[in-house]
């Protein structure tokens, strides 16, 4: 009976201290809420590239000059194109009108910024630069000679005969058309090369040539321009279809 007692009072401890225990624990304060951290801010969007459109606002003075430059050109180039059934102008309002219609292009070639310069303002090339010059300068001549063994200013000045030859010799009204040696005789072109540069080679050697120009990709090339000690040898194809001055060999 003593020990039932005693479990009796042991059980009735525990259960009071547990309910002790329960008591204290519900009156202390609730620990604060940890505020989680914030988020790191994000990098600002990065904006488009901004497009820079460049405008180019018409100069209404220079296109009254272009516009009375073309004008006078196509009036002077009448003059040499006059219909056969027309009174022939003569000799010398030919050559007036050539004369005056080089001045003109070479005003107009400077009014248009977008042109290229012209191959006569720009300092001869030296020789390694010489075939991109040309390329950039003579788009009426093909050069297809290596030029590091001719002198460059007298290469240049060659060349630029030949384009202004080409030039010259756009259409059947042109006295000199296909023969640039009768041209640099008698056109008083302040190009033309001295009468006895051009000249024939009775040998008629044989060059690789374009095949838009001859479709055998060979050719008989008599025609020849004497440049210092060097021959250059050319084709006249500005009347076929690469409408160009090709210098094909040198010897």
């Amino acid at each position: 009976m003593s020990f039932l007692r005693t479990l009796l009072a042991f059980v009735s401890g525990a259960i009071a201290a547990i309910l002790w225990l329960e008591r204290q624990t519900s009156s202390r304060p609730a620990p604060p809420e940890r505020t989680p951290p914030a988020p790191d801010p994000q990098p600002p969007a990065p904006e488009p590239d901004r497009i820079v459109e460049r405008v180019v606002v018409p100069d209404p003075e220079q296109a009254a000059r272009i516009e009375a430059l073309q004008a006078e050109l196509d009036e002077q180039r009448a003059i040499r194109t006059a219909e056969p059934t027309d009174p022939h102008p003569g000799v010398d309002a030919i050559r007036a009108a050539r004369i005056r219609t080089l001045e003109l292009e070479h005003e107009l070639a400077r009014e248009r910024d977008d042109a290229a310069p012209r191959w006569d303002r720009i300092e001869p090339p030296a020789a390694d630069e010489l075939v991109d010059a040309a390329a950039e300068h003579l788009p009426r001549v093909a050069l297809w000679v290596n030029p590091d063994s001719l002198d460059p200013p007298a290469l240049w000045q060659t060349l630029g005969a030949m384009q202004e030859f080409a030039e010259a010799s756009g259409g059947a009204w042109f006295e000199f058309d296909g023969d640039f040696a009768r041209w640099c005789a008698e056109s008083a072109h302040p190009h033309a090369l001295d009468p006895d540069q051009p000249g024939i080679d009775n040998d008629r050697p044989t060059f690789a040539v374009e095949a838009k120009v001859n479709r055998s990709g060979q050719m008989v090339v008599p025609s020849y321009v004497q440049v210092g000690e060097q021959r250059l040898y050319y084709v006249d194809d500005v009347a076929g279809e690469t409408g160009r001055m090709h210098v094909v060999g040198s010897g």
